[in-house]
C-alpha cells in the first residue's frame, strides 16, 4: 500500500471509530488505549523499537520476520518522529515516516496489513473488514490483566480482545474467519507500550490460549535499542 493509501486507512479508521463512539457517552477503553494514548512518552532517548513477526497458517505455511520502529527527534512533550522497517526482503511494506507522533503506530500498520490479508484470503473488500474492526473498537473489548516478559522479569500488562466479525450477518461468506480474534497486549512498563498484537483464527467457534488454531499471526516486542 502506498503512503497516501495508508493515510486514508488510518483516517477512515479514526473517523468511523469516533463517529460510532460519539453516539454513546465517552470513548471505549480500547479506543483510548490504542488511539489516544501517548505510547512514546516513556522513551527518553532516540533508538529503535524491535519486534518479531511470526505466522502459523495451515493455508500459507509458517513465516517469521522482523519489524523496527525508529524513534527520533524526541520533544519535551513526549512526541517524536517515527520511521518504519516493516518486514524485510520481498515482504517489506513501503511505509513512510510519521512525524510529531504521540502514539506507537506499529499496531495500525499491522491492522492495515491484516485487512489486506483478509481481502486476499476471502476475495472480499478490505474496507469491509476495516469497517467491522472500527465498530468492534467503538463497542469495547474484553479486558484482563496479564504478565509479560521484559528484560528478564515479569511486568504487568493489560490484554484487550475483540472479535469483529462474529456478529456480522453476512459472515457465512467468509465462514472460516468469522470467529477471528484480535488481541492487543499493552504495558506502560515497556518502551512504546505495545507489547503484542495477535490475531487468531480458531479451529472452532471459540478459542483460549493453548487451543489449536488454523491461523495465528503476531507482532511481539523484543526490546529497545538506544541510538
Amino acid at each position: 500500500m502506498r503512503t497516501n493509501q495508508y493515510a486514508m486507512f488510518l483516517l477512515g479508521l479514526m473517523l468511523v471509530i469516533m463517529g460510532k463512539a460519539y453516539a454513546a457517552p465517552g470513548m471505549s477503553e480500547i479506543n483510548n488505549e490504542l488511539f489516544d494514548k501517548a505510547h512514546l512518552k516513556n522513551i527518553e532517548n532516540p533508538g529503535t523499537l524491535k519486534y518479531t513477526f511470526s505466522k502459523t497458517s495451515f493455508i500459507d505455511g509458517d513465516r517469521e520476520d522482523t519489524i523496527e520502529v525508529v524513534v527520533k527527534n524526541i520533544r519535551n512533550t513526549g512526541r517524536a518522529d517515527t520511521y518504519f522497517e516493516f518486514f524485510t526482503g520481498e515482504n517489506k511494506r513501503p511505509y513512510q515516516e510519521r512525524l510529531d507522533q504521540r502514539g506507537n503506530s506499529v499496531f495500525v500498520l499491522f491492522l492495515e496489513y491484516d485487512v489486506h490479508e483478509m481481502k486476499r484470503l476471502t476475495g472480499g473488500e478490505w474496507r469491509y473488514f476495516q469497517r467491522y474492526l472500527r465498530w468492534a473498537f467503538a463497542e469495547g473489548a474484553d479486558k484482563k490483566q496479564v504478565e509479560v516478559d521484559y528484560n528478564g522479569k515479569k511486568v504487568k500488562a493489560w490484554q484487550y480482545t475483540v472479535q469483529p466479525y462474529i456478529n456480522d450477518p453476512k459472515n457465512d461468506r467468509y465462514k472460516l474467519y468469522s470467529s477471528k480474534y484480535y488481541i492487543f497486549t499493552m504495558s506502560e512498563e515497556i518502551p512504546g507500550e505495545i507489547y503484542q498484537v495477535k490475531t487468531v483464527v480458531p479451529d472452532g467457534k471459540t478459542w483460549k490460549e493453548g487451543d489449536p488454531v488454523l491461523v495465528e499471526e503476531k507482532v511481539t516486542f523484543t526490546g529497545f535499542e538506544p541510538e
